[in-house]
């Protein structure tokens, strides 16, 4: 079983995001750099209006402050 670096992983999502610009897509695959998480944007290319994220930043934004903050509660007990 081979294991992916993270060097690996980003430069697919690279190479699939700079695939997917000739044909005028309007997904982008991008990492959520707190959480080191991939999300799927959806964009409309006239505008550069982010028109659907999948699942939503602003969840995983709350989601990493949610994890920090109990985290910081862990330490501080410890």
């Amino acid at each position: 079983m081979k294991t992916t670096n993270k060097e690996e992983i980003d430069m697919a999502i690279s190479m699939l995001n700079e695939s997917l610009d000739p044909i005028r897509t309007n997904v982008k695959f991008e990492m959520h750099e707190r959480l080191e998480k991939y999300y799927v944007s959806v964009v409309d290319t006239n505008t550069d209006e982010v028109l659907k994220e999948i699942p939503p930043k602003k969840m995983l934004d709350m989601y990493a402050e949610m994890a920090e903050f109990m985290g910081i509660l862990v330490d501080e007990k410890i």
